[in-house]
């Protein structure tokens, strides 16, 4: 039986980007759910060299509840230009048929597995942050980096909007006041909102707005909810949110891991 052991690629790369005002993708791989596992130790194996053609890489995710034969996968680059680049560069994703090693024994025997046919499709959105509102709330969005842990759970929340030209700003317009005040009043400890993201391109409907969380543990997210119930400020934002939205999502995301064996 196979055991795994989280190691952590921690993403300080925001830092690199020249600019503030970056663009942010997120990808999503599709796998074969029986190679899972493997396609998974392979990205976190990869994701070394990955950080070195792609200034911009934060990390990569697999899901615990949600779409969990997936992983996502999340960089910066300043504009599209520099993304151009970076697509240039032949090594930047895990290729098919890669060879992957890992100890599968109590003695620590290394074993090798070819991992071939695990990707289904990949899709990809690029989004805008928003650092006004980030910022008013004393928060640095992604340019403060991610910090990536084995024991924590991050926290993918998406809202998808009306359209039109005025929603996010509207959306912008209410959420701000209400997190200031939720963060305030929440004093659990738990939780620590990463960014805070509106759609520019790519499968992402237009209007679509995505928060990522940072939480202890899945059960600390829920502590954190408790927490929060006394931001009446932040809970009538979100009901006047609720009236521009068409839909609404949640996942919980983990760091990808690297396989070895856990005496």
């Amino acid at each position: 039986m196979r055991a795994v052991r989280a190691i952590a690629h921690r993403g300080a790369a925001a830092t690199r980007c020249a600019r503030r005002n970056f663009l942010v993708e997120l990808e999503r791989d599709a796998v074969r759910p029986q190679l899972l596992f493997d396609y998974s130790a392979a990205i976190a194996e990869h994701a070394t060299r990955r950080a070195e053609v792609d200034q911009g890489y934060l990390g990569s995710f697999g899901v615990d509840v949600g779409r969990v034969s997936s992983l996502y996968h999340l960089s910066l680059f300043d504009d599209y230009d520099a993304r151009d680049a970076r697509e240039q560069q032949s090594d930047l994703r895990v290729p098919d048929g890669v060879l992957l090693e890992y100890e599968d024994t109590p003695e620590g025997d290394p074993v090798a597995s070819r991992i071939e046919g695990a990707l289904l499709s990949t899709e990809t959105s690029v989004f805008a942050e928003a650092t006004a509102t980030l910022e008013a709330a004393g928060l640095p969005g992604l340019a403060g980096g991610i910090d990536l842990s084995e024991t924590a759970v991050y926290e993918l929340r998406t809202y998808e909007l009306v359209l039109g030209y005025a929603t996010v700003p509207k959306f912008l317009e209410l959420y701000g006041p209400g997190l200031v005040d939720k963060l305030a009043v929440d004093d659990s400890g738990e939780s620590k909102l990463l960014s805070l993201l509106h759609s520019e391109a790519g499968v992402a409907p237009l209007n679509t707005v995505v928060e990522l969380w940072r939480h202890e543990s899945a059960q600390g997210a829920q502590r954190s909810r408790v927490a929060s119930r006394g931001a009446t400020t932040w809970r009538k934002a979100i009901g006047d949110i609720a009236e521009i939205a068409t839909r609404f999502e949640t996942q919980l995301l983990r760091p990808c891991v690297m396989m070895k064996h856990v005496e």
